[in-house]
């Protein structure tokens, strides 16, 4: 097995979840007492419109560390495992698409052909899944919204996939399908979401541009999207244009990095301009936005939630 059973760490459990506490506290006031930040939110209730209070709900509950007590018993649980990751020495050979690479250097070649790269799970789990405040957007943003059917590209060791899960099965409805392009990472991750039972997630394995379009036609339509690979302004755009066929009314995207580089910047400010975004949020290092079926009047904020 990988990484040890979580029980056997459980005499350090308090501690950590103690740490997860901690952390929850320190966000709330660094990323509230930021003025822009309020102001932002503030912005988005002034519009008295279902889908920009949505939103405003989700960074003021993110912004303000307001949790229930059941959410606050999942972010611990996964907080832990992540804990357990990051203290693990274990070695792991992944294929490495591009996002290891200066971005001066990496090409579209880079990124399909990959490159396999020996590292450890600590390492892998410090560069490679998302921090905290990036999987509490996720975790509430998949509690207000409520979506269906997730999809997420770039499953690591399980993180982000795991808080999408967790509030799935908190609402009760749901699930999500994931896509990883090495398979020593998906099973890794496989192994988490059963050591966290969690039941509501389906692994695909395989480059992005290989698998996504059969994977769509398989689950029919789409609700929420993480998009957290193939870090390329050009990929970035062609997946986006085929996820659009799929995207429910008023479906959600959240696209990571997008300060990445200049060209996933573009991409960006590409499809926050889009006629099908009705809200976008810039949130420096990630941006979410609101799709319609129907053109609206736009609402675009930024702020600094990271």
């Amino acid at each position: 097995m990988l990484i040890p059973r979580l029980k056997r760490l459980e005499k350090n459990k308090s501690d950590l979840l103690l740490d997860a506490r901690d952390v929850l506290r320190g966000i709330s006031r660094t990323i509230y007492g930021n003025r822009n930040t309020r102001k932002a939110i503030l912005q988005l209730y002034s519009r008295h419109n279902a889908l920009s209070d949505s939103l405003a709900n989700v960074l003021d509950a993110v912004t303000k560390n307001v949790f229930s007590a059941e959410e606050k018993e999942w972010i611990e649980k996964i907080e832990f495992l992540r804990k357990e990751l990051l203290g693990s020495s274990t070695m792991i050979s992944v294929m490495d698409y591009g996002a290891g690479l200066p971005a001066s250097v990496r090409t579209p070649e880079d990124m399909y052909q990959g490159r396999r790269v020996t590292t450890t799970v600590r390492e892998i789990c410090r560069t490679s899944s998302v921090p905290l405040r990036k999987a509490l957007l996720l975790f509430k943003l998949v509690r207000e919204f409520k979506p269906s059917t997730c999809l997420e590209l770039g499953t690591a060791l399980g993180i982000s996939t795991a808080y999408q899960a967790a509030a799935l099965e908190l609402n009760q409805h749901g699930r999500v399908f994931t896509c990883e392009g090495a398979e020593s990472l998906a099973s890794s991750a496989e192994e988490n979401f059963e050591r966290l039972g969690l039941e509501n997630v389906s692994v695909r394995v395989g480059r992005f541009q290989d698998i996504l379009g059969d994977l769509l036609r398989e689950i029919g339509h789409l609700d929420f999207g993480f998009m957290d690979g193939h870090h390329e302004e050009q990929a970035t755009l062609a997946y986006f244009k085929q996820l659009c066929p799929y995207l429910t009314a008023n479906s959600v995207l959240v696209l990571d990095d997008i300060s990445w580089s200049r060209g996933m910047r573009r991409a960006w400010d590409s499809i926050a301009a889009d006629e099908r975004t009705a809200i976008s949020a810039d949130l420096m290092r990630a941006g979410v936005c609101i799709i319609t079926s129907s053109p609206v009047e736009k609402i675009s904020i930024r702020m600094p939630l990271y």
